[in-house]
């Protein structure tokens, strides 16, 4: 039995069939039938490097994060060599959320999953010791955790595709 390439997703399959089984690509189709499949997977294969891009942009959020929490603390850090529990905390915050950054791109939904769990942590902790914290710098609090969520969705959809169509 012999097998053919498939011209959109490259995938082999038998002589005979007249689409393909993983992109339904119309094997006796038209020339136009043929370009407008190719160009319509072109198009969902770009879901691929928009989760890359995705994944850089919230690496590069998360090195900012950590940066401006990393100078809170400078900034406090008189008040905070009085409360060492504090000290320790904004630390390991720092920490984690710098780690996360590093990491990302090796194990993304960890290292995407890991930040959203320990800033939405620290946003409850500030906001149960002064309820006004939560609506100071919402509009960097919302773009973090936006963009760490859209990250993660983009990667689902980016593993879908790769799977479905063997990538």
């Amino acid at each position: 039995m012999e097998n053919k390439a498939c011209p959109a997703c490259k995938n082999d399959s038998d002589l005979n069939v007249n689409l393909c089984p993983k992109c339904e690509f119309p094997f006796n189709g038209t020339e136009k039938e043929k370009s407008i499949h190719i160009g319509r997977f072109i198009g969902k294969k770009g879901i691929i490097f928009d989760a890359e891009d995705s994944l850089t942009k919230s690496q590069q959020l998360l090195f900012l994060a950590a940066g401006l929490y990393l100078l809170g603390v400078i900034i406090n850090f008189s008040v905070l060599l009085n409360d060492l529990l504090a000290l320790i905390f904004n630390t390991v915050v720092i920490i984690v959320i710098l780690a996360s950054g590093v990491l990302l791109k090796k194990a993304p939904m960890l290292f995407l999953i890991i930040p959203i769990i320990v800033l939405l942590f620290v946003y409850g902790i500030n906001y149960a010791i002064n309820p006004d914290s939560l609506t100071r710098g919402i509009f960097f609090k919302c773009l973090i955790l936006g963009s760490l969520i859209y990250s993660i969705y983009n990667y689902l959809a980016s593993e879908r595709f790769k799977k479905k169509y063997n990538f």
